[in-house]
């Protein structure tokens, strides 16, 4: 019932410090802050903060969506909860290689990530200089991989498994064999592919099945082959792990902002784009149909007046075949046809207005590039390993009071109730906060523990 795994865990629990900043914010709710953050403009000026202290040379990208719940007409994707397609966002956030968040944007779900990621990779390259890019297998295309060639950009990704048959599939050369027998070879695809700038590194594992690493001619440039697997696989943990954490302690995954945006509808736009296609094939598909039908009549018109015999039975045969064809090509233009009658004219859907998610978002993800900084920090005082929740847990999530002398401030942390091992924990992360040398307005801030609550 407490969300407690065993009993040692309630030690922990407690009221959290509060901290006196001389002024309150209760008259104003978090809406109308960012209405006014929004108007201000502030997720543009926040974006370049992201990238100041930029350590790496190589970006992952990830584009997760979330649901959004409304009673408008809205643009909708591949974002499915209790069995139906819904509207939201999707998100596309960098990370550089050493994990410190770079980018944050977001669009419609109804657009593919493929779609959008270049312009977006354009923009990360601008603004941090990187030039590598690494994707997982949702935007796996060759076409992707002209369009980043083109633009001087590197890609990394990897196949799906059943594109490649095998080893087979490739002009592969060996590069070197792990200790656990796994195989790592490297080429291009045996049957050449027009415009195609991938290159293949294969991982051929003893028992398991084959996977297959593909980049554009930057990253072949700029990574040795067998680095390949391990740089796609640490993007698992910079993201996907990391989208976790914050969600948990970032509230990462919260809807900001009801603000909608109306336009043309996009849903709309493409089914009525590819009924014209549909229209325009069935048109040439009758043409086709009805000159074959004609120039066959001919045919037999002429051997019925110079009195052949077989071949007239032959042509007369081939006729009888295209009667039908062109009927079902009439008939299929007549269904398109009907279905674009009953489309209907154009409406209009919504989409979210994302300033105010825009800017949350960069709020949080500035805390997750400072809460990494403050925990090396932090490591870097003590000997002891140290975890950000525990970090949560023992210090910011207990009571205790502050104290402002003219020389110095002094936090005290109630440590009521714990065992002996987690308050020798919580010592050692009190006494690395003060070794870090920490100041507030000039005066230095000194971090002790209460064993008497407030």
């Amino acid at each position: 019932m407490l969300g407690l795994e065993r009993l040692s865990g309630f030690e922990t629990h407690d009221h959290p410090l509060e901290t006196l900043v001389g002024r309150g914010y209760h008259s104003s709710t978090l809406r109308q802050f960012l209405g006014q953050l929004e108007r201000l403009g502030a997720a543009e000026v926040l974006m370049p903060v992201l990238s100041a202290d930029q350590a790496g040379q190589m970006s992952s990208v990830e584009g997760p969506m979330m649901a959004s719940w409304s009673r408008r007409p809205m643009h909708k994707g591949k974002i499915t909860m209790l069995g139906r397609i819904m509207a939201g966002s999707q998100a596309v956030r960098a990370h550089d290689e050493t994990g410190q968040a770079v980018f944050g944007a977001y669009d419609a779900p109804d657009l593919h990530l493929s779609q959008i990621i270049l312009c977006y990779g354009q923009q990360v390259a601008e603004a941090t200089g990187s030039t590598l890019f690494v994707l997982d297998r949702a935007v796996n295309s060759v076409a992707l991989a002209e369009a980043f060639d083109a633009q001087g950009l590197g890609l990394l990704c990897m196949l799906d498994d059943n594109e490649p048959a095998g080893l087979e599939s490739f002009e592969a050369a060996s590069v070197e064999t792990l200790a656990d027998g796994t195989r790592v070879y490297s080429g291009p695809w045996k049957e050449v592919r027009k415009e195609d700038p991938r290159h293949c590194v294969i991982v051929q594992p003893a028992e398991s099945k084959t996977l297959v690493y593909w980049g554009t001619p930057k990253v072949q440039d700029a990574l040795e082959a067998q680095e390949w697997p391990g740089v796609y696989r640490e993007r698992n943990e910079r993201q996907e792990h990391r989208f976790k954490d914050m969600i948990d302690h970032g509230a990462l995954d919260i809807n900001d902002g009801r603000k909608k945006i109306l336009g043309a509808d996009r849903h709309h736009q493409r089914k009525q784009a590819q009924l014209a296609q549909s229209l325009e094939t069935a048109h040439t598909r009758v043409d086709k149909q009805a000159e074959a039908l004609k120039a066959q009549q001919d045919t037999v018109a002429e051997s019925a007046s110079t009195g052949h015999g077989k071949r007239l039975e032959q042509r007369t045969r081939t006729l009888l075949t295209l009667e039908p064809a062109c009927k079902e090509a009439k008939a299929q233009q007549a269904k398109c046809s009907e279905h674009a009658s009953t489309l209907g004219p154009a409406g209009q859907r919504a989409d979210r207005d994302f300033r105010k998610q825009t800017i949350m978002t960069m709020r949080t993800l500035l805390l997750e590039n400072l809460r990494r900084a403050f925990m090396g920090a932090l490591a870097a005082t003590r000997h002891t390993k140290v975890s950000l929740p525990q970090v949560l847990r023992l210090l910011f999530e207990r009571s205790g009071s502050r104290m402002e002398t003219p020389s110095q401030v002094v936090y005290w942390v109630n440590s009521v109730g714990l065992s002996l091992a987690t308050r020798r924990l919580l010592g050692e992360i009190v006494e690395g906060l003060c070794a870090m040398g920490l100041q507030e307005q000039g005066k230095p801030i000194h971090v002790r523990l209460k064993d008497m609550p407030p």
